[in-house]
């Protein structure tokens, strides 16, 4: 059931380190990956990237932390940062189907680097090996689905 808005829901998606995180800055924000290393109890990006099993778990959780924890109840807008399965994005847009897409675009290159940059201590995996698990080929499945609908924005 759609659940109406009296704020904006932002959901912007990216392949790995193509800057998120950046763009939406200091911002009210829900982390997906923070609910994933909550239902798989990890945290290195091998864990992580290999929980597409519980996208049902990881959907109802994060519409319950925007409808209770964040802008529904306290009337504010929420960015929703790296959503990365097909699967729970139109969950979460069969009850906030007035949400923005946000496409957040770097080259590979310009990805790789910043990976090897900032020397996180969840990359326990190579950027390749990252870059090409199939959760991040899930994630550029939301851009083909979803390009119509996307707004896209260059981050290099």
């Amino acid at each position: 059931m759609a659940h109406p808005l009296k704020h904006k829901i932002t959901l912007i998606f990216g392949r790995i380190c193509a800057g998120k995180a950046y763009h939406i800055g200091d911002r009210n924000k829900i982390v997906v990956s923070d609910i994933v290393k909550e239902i798989v109890k990890a945290s290195d990006r091998s864990a992580l990237q290999n929980s597409m099993q519980f996208d049902i778990e990881i959907a109802d959780k994060l519409i319950h932390e925007i409808v209770l924890d964040y802008g529904v109840r306290h009337n504010q807008e929420v960015f929703v940062d790296g959503i990365r399965q097909v699967s729970i994005l139109e969950r979460v847009l069969q009850v906030f189907p007035e949400a923005e897409l946000v496409w957040i675009e770097a080259p590979v290159e310009v990805r790789k680097a910043r990976y090897e940059s900032r020397k996180d201590v969840k990359d326990t995996i190579s950027f390749e090996e990252a870059d090409n698990k199939p959760i991040e080929l899930e994630c550029q499945e939301i851009y083909n689905i979803f390009k119509e609908n996307l707004t896209i924005i260059n981050n290099y």
